[in-house]
Formats: structure tokens, C-alpha cells, sequence
């Protein structure tokens, strides 16, 4: 068990490289003038798991191998890694500069007041052991166990432990379960530690990330006000129990597909909108807006219909507000994601079914 925590640590540190490898290489495609390493590992997720849905959805349809979409993934990260490697290389002394100024003078006592803020959550969180959607987390972690034991894709029954006549279509086009097995597989980690501590950790770090930055979008760039807020975003979660906080699922469920929405997805379109206001010309952030919605499907599938209806109430209104076209014909560039996805939902659910040959 020591060893899997061991593995578990290193784990939570390698998403992040990763995710921070991903967002570099993406924001090459719409730069900003004001860097930051948090922004970058929050985006940088959004990009690498569209990316692994684009290769685990045709090898979840044609029914291969959890091992050849494990094989295929590690091919995937390598390309990553040595693509950051030859794009940067010319940018490690100025990006070391930047990031050795977040612990020089008073930045010093902000970056470790963040990042004990964030070893804090991770601590109530990990010796929590409340359970409370028993059916949701039996299925998000028997859908890993019993995809890295029998070496398929979501063949399977994860109540029940049996093979299934054909793929269940409402998680069918949800690839967030399968990339906890494929990395179960190619960390040799317990899916249940994979799951529940790893992925969850993850999740908890990257809300915050997002919380501080809106936090220092809306006072005005200053990082004391916005690790404060993040504090006093932890407060009220930690006391407050209802539907309209993000406690129920930070708290309690952060590694279910529910949660990302709630806590991850939903926030960085609103900080990606936030951001958009000050130069709704310009493209950076309409670029970093389609970047989420097009990592959030894989994620949980309930975002095909949860998107348009924020996307709507922000960009419509700005639309009308500026009586600009382009905000408005940008705004439906953002929808048709959403909806090639809710067209394949409805086919796949309703006409389409993949038989496991059983």
C-alpha cells in the first residue's frame, strides 16, 4: 500500500506536467501577453483529454484492447513531451525566471500560502470517508476495475460484473473512466487509488487553479486577493451542504464525470468569458472557450446540454449589449460542438448499438 501511495504522489505530479505540457503547446495557437502556470495546466486538461477522446472513442466502438489504447496513449504522451521539448527549448531561461519569482520578496508568502491551501483540501479530502452517491461512484470505479481486469473497454457491468450484450449508450461517447483504466494499466496504480485519490486530487488542484484565477481576474491581477478568495471559497464549501455550492461534489465525489462539470468546466467557460469582455475582438479567448467545450464531452456527457445554456446567457446578452455580429457568429461557433455531440448522443441512444459478441 505504500508503494501505491509512492505511485499515487507521482502520479498527481505527472497529470499536472503533463497537463502543463498539453497547455503550452495549445496556447501557441492563441498567445497572451500575461503568462500564467495556473491558466495553462487548467487549459492544458481540457486539450489533453479531447485528445484522448478523439483516439479512445473508434477503440471503444470497434471493441479492441484496453492494452492497444493504453499502447497507443503512451505513443500519444511521448509525442507530447518531445513536441514541448523542441517548441520550448529556446524558452527555459525566461519561463525559469518567471517561475522563480513566484517565490522571491512578498510572492514568496503568497505561493506557499496557495500551496498550503491546497495540501490542506487534499488532506480533508483524502482522510474523508463519507459516502454519498454510492450507485455513481460503484459505477465510475467498477467501470475502471472491471475494464483493466478483463483488458476491454467498458464491456462490462460494473454492478454486476458481467459482460454486457452491447455498450451502455448513455456512457458510450464519456471516455473519463477509461483513461483512469489506461493509466491504471500503464502506472501499474490500483484503480481504486487511481480513482479515488489520484484523479480526485486532481480535480481539487485544478479548481482551485480556476478559482484563482477569477479571483485575480476580478481584482485586478493581484494574487494576495486571489489565494484569499480561494480561501474563502474553501470556508464555505467546508461549511455549507446544499445545491447551490460546490460542496457536495468537491467534498465528498470530486472523481466522478458530475464534478468536473460542476467544478471545472462550468468555471473556466465563465473565466474564459470573464476574460473575453475586455477585448471581445479579440480571438485568444474564444480559442481558449472552444477548448474546453471540446475536452468537456469526453468528461461527462451531461455537458452537451449544461454549455449552450451558459454559453447562451453570457454571449447573447455581451452580443446585443455591444451590438457586435462577430460576438454572435462566434457564439454559434461555440455551439456546434455541442451539437455534433448531442447528434451522436441521440444516435448512439437511439438507433446505433455496438454488441460485444457475447
Amino acid at each position: 500500500m505504500n508503494s501505491q501511495l509512492l505511485i499515487a504522489a507521482g502520479a498527481v505530479m505527472l497529470y499536472l506536467c503533463l497537463y502543463y505540457m498539453t497547455g503550452t503547446i495549445a496556447i501557441r495557437l492563441a498567445p497572451t501577453s500575461d503568462f500564467s502556470f495556473a491558466r495553462t495546466i487548467f487549459l492544458g486538461f481540457f486539450v489533453y483529454h479531447f485528445l484522448f477522446t478523439v483516439l479512445a472513442l473508434p477503440m471503444k466502438a470497434l471493441l479492441l484492447p484496453l492494452s492497444t489504447l493504453s499502447i497507443a496513449w503512451a505513443c500519444v504522451l511521448a509525442a507530447i513531451t518531445v513536441l514541448f521539448i523542441l517548441l520550448e527549448r529556446g524558452r527555459w531561461i525566461p519561463k525559469w525566471k518567471r517561475f522563480r519569482c513566484l517565490f522571491e520578496g512578498r510572492q514568496r508568502y503568497i505561493t506557499l500560502a496557495f500551496a498550503a491551501l491546497i495540501l490542506l483540501q487534499l488532506v480533508v479530502f483524502n482522510l474523508n470517508d463519507e459516502t454519498y452517491a454510492i450507485w455513481d461512484q460503484s459505477y465510475y470505479l467498477g467501470d475502471t476495475a472491471t475494464s483493466l481486469y478483463t483488458n476491454t473497454i467498458s464491456q462490462y457491468n460494473p454492478y454486476t460484473g458481467r459482460i454486457l450484450d452491447y455498450l451502455n449508450s448513455e456512457y458510450l461517447l464519456e471516455t473519463f473512466q477509461n483513461h483512469s483504466a489506461v493509466m491504471s494499466q500503464l502506472l501499474h496504480l490500483h484503480p481504486m487509488v487511481e480513482t479515488l485519490t489520484v484523479t480526485a486530487s486532481v480535480v481539487i488542484i485544478l479548481y482551485q487553479m480556476i478559482m484563482y484565477e477569477i479571483g485575480r481576474f476580478l481584482f485586478h491581477g493581484s494574487r494576495a486577493k486571489g489565494v484569499l478568495m480561494t480561501a474563502f471559497l474553501f470556508l464555505l464549501n467546508f461549511f455549507s451542504y446544499n445545491l447551490f455550492t460546490a460542496a457536495e461534489f468537491l467534498i465528498i465525489r470530486p472523481s466522478e464525470g458530475k464534478t468536473v462539470l460542476a467544478v471545472l468546466i462550468i468555471p473556466a467557460l465563465l473565466y474564459c468569458f470573464l476574460k473575453t469582455i475586455g477585448n471581445y475582438e479579440k480571438r485568444t479567448w474564444w480559442w481558449y472557450s472552444f477548448f474546453v467545450i471540446l475536452g468537456s464531452f469526453g468528461l461527462n456527457m451531461s455537458s452537451i446540454f449544461m454549455i449552450p445554456f451558459e454559453i447562451t446567457a453570457f454571449y447573447l446578452p455581451l452580443a446585443a449589449r455591444k451590438k457586435s455580429l462577430s460576438v454572435f457568429v462566434r457564439y454559434l461557433i461555440l455551439l456546434i460542438p455541442c451539437a455534433v455531440m448531442a447528434a451522436l448522443y441521440l444516435l448512439t441512444k437511439e438507433r446505433v448499438l455496438i454488441y460485444t459478441g457475447k
